[in-house]
Parts: structure tokens; sequence; C-alpha cells
């Protein structure tokens, strides 16, 4: 292989190959359009081949290209079969293993297991970072990352997906707001307040869910840009700039001025799924233990 052709080029090309689609193949792989065309015309120029015919609806390959197809195929089968190979015979005294985590969530919602993996596991580094999900996702497939709790409705195409959390959301509002008296909200008391919501490009999957229900109840939401960080979210509600449809896991953060109540809709309730993803086929005796305690642990938050 030319030495300036790397592993990421080829996931590219396979990529583009099954979908014959730059967007979709962009999608796919969580990453924009500019960077995989430029991949793929840097990947053609090492070649000296055309590999794409490209069109306005969309690319087929040529004949270099169906010819190459193949050949990568085998190639990352290979590489990924190299790896497995490598893994299973590391020893089980010391390593590093990495979880993720999303940031949506309060983490304390979620499973805490790794003092019980030290203890089972002394010679072992246990990592924690936290991320939005789609991040995860691709670093749970890249292998730099070895499980990840994420929100449901994310695209994570081939992981092993275990739901462990099902959380409503609740509405976070400024303690002097007038629906403040109200025990519980309804979505058509929100209709004409500022909303803290986050971009569609940070969880496709969860938007779109989130957005069907919004037509389902004829709803119109009066979104304001979301602050990367929820303690930053919180305290601007507490300044009365916006209200937030939050996990009610959320409520453990105490902030003065900012005050949680319940969603009216029962029948139609929206709430929020937290999941580990894992590659299927990591057969790590440390994953399975870290699984297995997950497991264990219970399906709601603590």
């Amino acid at each position: 292989m030319n030495e300036s052709i790397d592993l990421r080029q080829l996931r590219y090309f396979l990529a583009v190959s099954e979908e014959l689609n730059f967007s979709r193949a962009a999608l796919r792989l969580h990453i924009s359009q500019p960077p995989l065309s430029r991949q793929i015309q840097q990947l053609e120029d090492q070649l000296g081949v055309q590999l794409f015919i490209r069109s306005k609806t969309g690319v087929t390959l040529t004949e270099a290209g169906m010819a190459f197809l193949p050949e990568v195929k085998q190639t990352l089968l290979q590489v990924e079969k190299a790896i497995e190979v490598a893994r299973a015979t590391r020893g089980i005294d010391s390593g590093k293993f990495v979880v993720g985590y999303t940031t949506v969530f309060e983490r304390s919602a979620i499973p805490d297991v790794i003092e019980d993996l030290h203890q089972r596991y002394p010679g072992w580094q246990f990592l924690t970072r936290g991320h939005y999900s789609i991040n995860l996702v691709r670093e749970v497939k890249n292998g730099t990352m070895d499980a990840a709790f994420i929100g449901l409705h994310t695209e994570t195409q081939d992981l092993a997906v275990e739901k462990i959390i099902d959380d409503p959301l609740v509405v976070a509002m400024p303690s002097t707001h007038r629906l403040a008296q109200k025990r519980s909200i309804s979505f058509k008391d929100l209709c004409d307040e500022p909303i803290f919501w986050f971009h569609r490009r940070l969880n496709p999957g969860f938007y779109d869910h989130c957005q069907e229900f919004f037509n389902r109840i004829d709803f119109r939401i009066n979104a304001i840009p979301e602050p990367p960080d929820h303690h930053i979210m919180l305290g601007l509600i507490a300044e009365g700039k916006g209200m937030a449809l939050v996990p009610s896991s959320l409520q453990r953060i105490k902030r003065q001025g900012v005050i949680f109540r319940k969603l009216k809709e029962e029948p139609n309730r929206l709430s929020m799924g937290i999941a580990i993803a894992y590659v299927k086929q990591n057969t790590s005796p440390i994953l399975q233990m870290f699984l297995e305690l997950i497991r264990k642990s219970g399906s709601s938050p603590r």
C-alpha cells in the first residue's frame, strides 16, 4: 500500500461506495462533507485513478473504483481481525479502560461502577470522558473508547446498544416566573416562552424525535441557543433569560433561582433515554465485567 494512504481514507471510500452519495456517507461517518470530499480526492490523486463519477444526483463507481472496492473490503476486514487477535492476547493484569458519558445528563444519574472496577482490577487505569453522544459513538467505533453512555435516538450504526435509563423531561424555569405557581406545566403554557434548545447537528436523531413529538401535539418551540454546559444554562435561567426542557435527573443540581415543574402531557410523555454503547465484537473481560455491573445496577436513575 502507498505509504501516504491510510485506513481512514479506505473507510471513507467504502462509505461513499456503499451510500453512493457524499452527504449520506458523511452523515454515516459523523463528519461534514467537505473533509470527506477532500480525502476521497486525495486518495484518487495518490492512486492516480478516478474512483467515482460525480453528478448532481449522487456518485457512481468507475471501473477502477469497482475493482478497488472488494480489495478495500478485504483489507479492512483483515485489519479488524488483526486488532481482535492483538487484543485477545492482551493480559488482564494491567491496561487502560475508557468510558464516555453524554454531557446532556447530570452524571450522577448514570450508574457509577468505576470504583467497583478499580477494586476488581487494581492494575488497570479507568478513565472517563464527557462529550456529545455523536462524538462518543465515533470514539467507540474508532476504538479510542471502550464503551459510552449515550442519549437514545443517536445514530449508532452497528454498535451494540442497551437502554438503561428512561428519564422524562421536565421544565426548568426561573423561580420568579408567573408559571412557577403551577404544580405542572402544559406545552400550551410554553407556547410563547423562550426555551433553551440544542442545534440539530449536535444530535440529529434525538432532535428529530423531539420535533416529531412537537408536531404531534401541535407545539411550536420558541427556541433560543442552548449553552454547551447545563450549569451555565441553569445560571441563565435563574437570571430570567429563558426556560429549558431537561431530564428530570437534572433536578439533582440545586441552583438558587431555578425551579423544576413536571409536564402535564402524561399520555404523550416526552422523555430522554440513555443507553450503553459498545462494539459487539469486543470480547474484553473488562468490558464484560463493566456491562455486568451496569446491568445489575438497575434500569432507572438513582
